[in-house]
């Protein structure tokens, strides 16, 4: 890798001194592009910059800087930096420790590209897991939130996973941080009466347990009552962590709490109603690798600590992939019928850009506009009406027979992207039969009048057409 560096320091003086004698770099080099960071043969761990340096005649017109990253049991990844730095961050934590191989890309006006030399490095990061929970009992759950707690405190704590709870109840003023031991609590700090329904109060929370407890690995659980992208009443945009004493987390609010963490999530879980919908993923994307979370209300037990929390302890170097869809498969064993589970990734934007095209083909064939609404109202829904499956939305479009073809295909394609980011996937009952992973808002005429100006505020709603579609059909 040195002899590499050499050389194109080599190559950069001599642009620059062809620049200098009047030289033309067309004739010396048009495009070189190497990695600078990491080098060669290194072994990384934790949160890694990659960088690159291109030089050349073409360099100026570099729009962007492509790393390939290829190695251990996932299919190659592609993390893309931008000019002038060319420098983006690999989050080493979420790939098993094996080497990899790194090759960068540099892509320039004119359709012109260069690939640097690959360099090699082992990834080598000391599994431990901080698993936290934001536990909202400051309301009609109190008793079910103590009965987690118990649930939990049959799993302790290790030098490998420490199992972080900070809890608020509706009896008892105040505010409580435990660490969960095999039989007890450790009481670590008690705060004042807090306002869990305040985007702050999570974000302190959060901070505060990843500064005081480090891990390789972060799963943060938000514990309490959800309600979609929107709150019961159906007009403000609130999602989740209804405090009696308090107010509740809007969906707009629990995005900038995660765009305010300095590092990606690894798996959020919403132990929540109703919670698993396009719209809320969109809003938290890329701030998290994984989503576990319902479609449906949950029973006010809600997860099962013990059976989850003693896997991950039995099985400490697991893979950040296997986790999901342990939650998942342990919440269904634990209900006889009428639940549902899922876990998506959250580095993926496919579903969105699907069903912004699954939009537009709807919003340019006003024909069946009639049989789309129909269609639409037979389509799986949950305890909130206008909450429906989008996998179901989307096949039942694919699967009428006076659809064009246009619609067909962009149906198809919403149903592949569902399939390609929903990695684990429970439901029980025959009423939720249809139940695929993921939720979209697909309201009748009188919740679209009421929802839309809040629905406009979502980050969904900016990205895609979706809201325009609903609009044309109302």
């Amino acid at each position: 890798m040195k002899s590499l560096v050499l050389k194109f320091l080599a190559l950069v003086l001599v642009v620059f001194i062809m620049g200098q004698v009047g030289g033309s770099c067309q004739n010396c080099i048009e495009l070189l592009v190497v990695i600078t960071n990491p080098t060669n043969g290194t072994t990384v761990s934790d949160m890694v910059e990659l960088k690159a340096s291109v030089v050349g005649s073409l360099a100026s017109s570099v729009t962007r800087v492509e790393f390939t990253i290829t190695g251990g049991p996932y299919l190659p990844s592609i993390l893309t930096a931008y000019p002038p730095s060319y420098s983006t961050d690999w989050d080493t934590t979420v790939f098993p420790n094996t080497s990899y191989s790194i090759k960068a890309k540099a892509y320039a006006s004119g359709g012109k590209t260069a690939e640097s030399p690959t360099i090699n490095v082992h990834v080598n990061n000391d599994i431990k897991w901080t698993f936290m929970v934001y536990m909202n009992g400051d309301n009609n759950l109190e008793s079910a939130a103590l009965g987690d707690l118990d649930e939990m405190k049959t799993v302790e704590s290790t030098n490998k996973l420490n199992i972080i709870v900070q809890l608020d109840k509706y009896n008892e003023s105040g505010c409580w941080r435990y660490k969960v031991n095999q039989g007890s609590l450790q009481l670590l700090q008690t705060l004042n009466e807090q306002d869990f329904g305040d985007p702050n109060v999570l974000l302190n929370f959060i901070n505060w347990a990843m500064t005081n407890y480090p891990a390789s690995r972060y799963v943060l659980v938000i514990w309490d009552h959800g309600g979609g992208w929107r709150r019961k009443a159906g007009e403000a945009i609130k999602g989740i962590s209804y405090d009696d004493h308090g107010g509740s987390i809007d969906t707009v609010e629990l995005g900038n709490v995660f765009n305010s963490i300095d590092r990606p999530i690894h798996i959020i879980g919403m132990d929540a109603c109703l919670m698993q919908m396009e719209e809320v993923a969109h809003q938290i994307m890329y701030k998290g690798y994984y989503l576990v979370t319902s479609q449906e209300t949950e029973p006010g037990d809600g997860w099962p600590y013990d059976t989850i929390l003693s896997e991950l302890k039995n099985n400490i170097n697991m893979d950040i992939s296997q986790l999901p869809t342990i939650i998942v498969n342990k919440y269904m064993a634990s209900y006889v019928s009428g639940v549902t589970q899922s876990s998506r990734i959250l580095w993926s934007r496919e579903v969105a850009y699907k069903a912004n095209d699954l939009a537009r083909a709807i919003r340019s064939n006003p024909n069946v506009w009639g049989t789309v609404k129909e269609i639409i109202s037979s389509t799986q829904c949950y305890s909130y009406s206008d909450y429906r499956d989008l996998y179901d939305f989307a096949k039942r479009l694919k699967d009428n027979g006076s659809m064009p073809t246009s619609i067909k295909n962009a149906a198809q394609a919403v149903m592949t992207a569902v399939n390609n980011v929903v990695t684990a996937e429970g439901h029980s009952g025959t009423n939720l039969a249809d139940s695929h992973g993921i939720s979209i808002w697909l309201p009748n005429a009188s919740q679209f009048a009421s929802g839309k100006a809040s629905y406009s505020l979502l980050d969904f709603a900016h990205d895609t057409e979706w809201d325009e579609m609903l609009d044309d059909l109302y």
